[in-house]
């Protein structure tokens, strides 16, 4: 009887933790002090077609949420069905998800991962080079920053988060508002 009662308190303990992890997540997503523009450096579309993001002037959405990732990174993997969920769930608010890949695969490789894992709805860049991971200062991946539509990366979250649930959503749209 009293290994029952144990048991149960284990598996409440275990099932609060589950739960409450993505609250804690969610709550390291917040507005950097200071926000930081974000860097006119040629990347590559998924055509192979250098691109360089200039905000305002070539982008009419009211935010972006630029996930860095590559394919052997298993947290990145991992995180795609959630960025797509996001970006889904964000359209309404003109906030679009899109991935900056730092791998050295080529594209068509790297767009069969993003298909073979849910993300084949995004927009997707490439950067093998890794010169806007460089002059974010980013220090690994999975990270996702938050462009505001002036072109100010105003948020940074590195690691996974479950991209697609209400209060991660809810506070991106708080965020890029």
């Amino acid at each position: 009887m009293n290994t029952l009662k144990i048991n149960k308190k284990i598996l409440f303990f275990f099932f609060l933790i589950f739960f409450s992890n993505n609250t804690l997540a969610a709550d390291s997503l917040k507005k950097l002090n200071f926000s930081m523009p974000f860097p006119n450096l040629a990347i590559l579309n998924s055509k192979g077609i250098p691109y360089i993001f200039e905000f305002p002037k070539n982008t009419m959405k009211k935010g972006y949420v630029i996930n860095f990732w590559a394919t052997w990174c298993v947290p990145c993997k991992k995180e795609m069905p959630d960025l797509s969920l996001l970006n889904l769930k964000l359209k309404k608010y003109s906030i679009e998800v899109l991935t900056i890949s730092i791998d050295k695969k080529n594209i068509g490789d790297q767009l069969s991962f993003l298909f073979n894992n849910g993300a084949s709805d995004l927009n997707h860049f490439f950067d093998e080079d890794m010169k806007i991971f460089k002059a974010l200062k980013l220090r690994g991946i999975p990270t996702t920053v938050l462009v505001n539509k002036k072109g100010l990366v105003v948020s940074k979250h590195e690691g996974i988060l479950k991209w697609g649930e209400a209060i991660v959503v809810d506070k991106v749209i708080k965020l890029l508002n």
